[in-house]
């Protein structure tokens, strides 16, 4: 049985390394916060005192951090997993960071005799905790298929997307559609509540038929009750579509709706709301439009 070590026990992580708990792998863990980590720890997992020490207990690492400077930061920075690099060791990403970095991250493990996948998720903590993430994964094919009864106690759609980088990328091209459907969702039921419709038959007619969306099944009904409880918070749904469109930059292709959905959540920051979940944004555009989203009785 592979030694897996988890790096990152957060909104998501924490329910990411209890499943390959669950899949009766052995458990090796370490969280800036220890506190965060003790469900995990009560749950059968061991203690390691930093990313290094990780590393050297386990067959695979799986990171799960905020940003691409924390990912170079608990992979190559002082004290972490390269530092403990041996023979056989896979380091996974599966934080959303760019692929720029992604590919640098592979290049310095690949330096230390470790093979390394990028392989960021999709799914909200919900989704995490009951095992059923979208994983995408670029890297080596033949690593891939070596973790792949690891990727599947977490996730029911695992794609592998090519070389190093673009799993990354297709993380970003699939959070583009996110990003944009939850903006055109919250403009949805704000023109709703203007016209004068109730918000709830919104919600309804879209659950069928060529406008139905995932955001609007799992957001707007959020959003009438003014549930913006982080699911996907706008500071990282901001850093992703800025990431979108600086890949789009590089590729000569032009972004203008996931221009516009970014400059809201460049609004919703600038409010302070940046913690909460991204379809805050329907109050920007509450906002613009004078206008409240209520159901009504």
């Amino acid at each position: 049985m592979q030694r897996i070590g988890f790096i990152g026990i957060g909104l998501m992580g924490q329910h990411m390394a209890r499943r390959v708990l669950l899949g009766g792998y052995p458990l090796t863990i370490w969280n800036r916060t220890k506190d965060k980590a003790r469900p995990l720890l009560e749950a059968g997992a061991a203690w390691a005192d930093s990313p290094r020490a990780v590393a050297q207990v386990s067959d695979m690492v799986i990171t799960m951090v905020t940003d691409s400077t924390a990912s170079e930061q608990v992979a190559y920075g002082p004290g972490g997993v390269l530092e403990g690099a041996h023979p056989g060791l896979v380091l996974i990403d599966m934080s959303s960071i760019t692929p720029e970095t992604s590919r640098a991250i592979a290049e310095r493990a690949a330096a230390c005799g470790v093979a390394m996948l990028d392989a960021p998720v999709t799914g909200a903590p919900r989704v995490a905790a009951d095992g059923k993430l979208g994983i995408m994964v670029g890297g080596s094919r033949e690593t891939f298929e070596h973790c792949r009864p690891v990727f599947q106690t977490m996730g029911v759609k695992i794609v592998y997307a090519g070389l190093n980088g673009m799993g990354s990328t297709l993380k970003l091209v699939n959070n583009l559609i996110l990003g944009v459907a939850i903006h055109a969702s919250a403009e949805a039921l704000v023109l709703a509540a203007k016209a004068g419709l109730d918000p709830q038959a919104v919600i309804e007619i879209t659950s069928v038929g060529g406008a139905r969306t995932g955001a609007m099944e799992t957001r707007g009904p959020r959003m009438v009750k003014r549930d913006f409880s982080p699911h996907f918070s706008v500071n990282n749904m901001y850093k992703d579509l800025s990431n979108v469109l600086r890949l789009a930059e590089e590729c000569g292709v032009s972004l203008p709706v996931t221009g516009a959905a970014r400059e809201i959540l460049r609004a919703a920051k600038s409010q302070g709301k940046g913690e909460l979940d991204s379809s805050v944004v329907m109050t920007i555009l509450e906002t613009l439009a004078d206008t409240i989203v209520r159901p009504q009785v």
